[in-house]
């Protein structure tokens, strides 16, 4: 995985809706620092640590791990991949294969369960 990019489609994500690391590392019971370290791309995070940012940021994690992969639905060029994860949902994230490792599919389905249990 790659933590430069993860970190930068954060800060994008912040930006956009113009919350400072401070204020997202409260939404989040996170340090401002390790905010800035994940921003960065100098620190891991947990998969509970992701979702909490995702739901602080209103986006999916989806498009924090990857960017955003559809910004004008029905159009081409989108990815997909889906399996059913035992939570009864499948993943997708559009119409084209794409090709993940195996530890990052196992963390997507992971990040499902969690977002599945959160819901219910």
């Amino acid at each position: 995985m790659d933590l430069k990019l993860l970190g930068l489609n954060i800060k994008n994500s912040r930006k956009n809706i113009k919350l400072t690391q401070a204020q997202l590392a409260e939404m989040t019971n996170l340090s401002t620092v390790h905010i800035s370290h994940i921003e960065g791309g100098s620190a891991k995070m947990s998969i509970e640590a992701l979702v909490n940012i995702c739901n602080a940021l209103n986006t999916t994690p989806n498009d924090i791990l990857w960017g955003q992969f559809n910004t004008n639905p029905g159009t081409s060029g989108e990815y997909s991949f889906s399996e059913n994860n035992g939570y009864g949902i499948d993943l997708q994230l559009g119409t084209k294969t794409m090709d993940i490792s195996q530890s990052d599919k196992k963390l997507l389905l992971e990040i499902a369960g969690l977002l599945a249990k959160r819901n219910n």
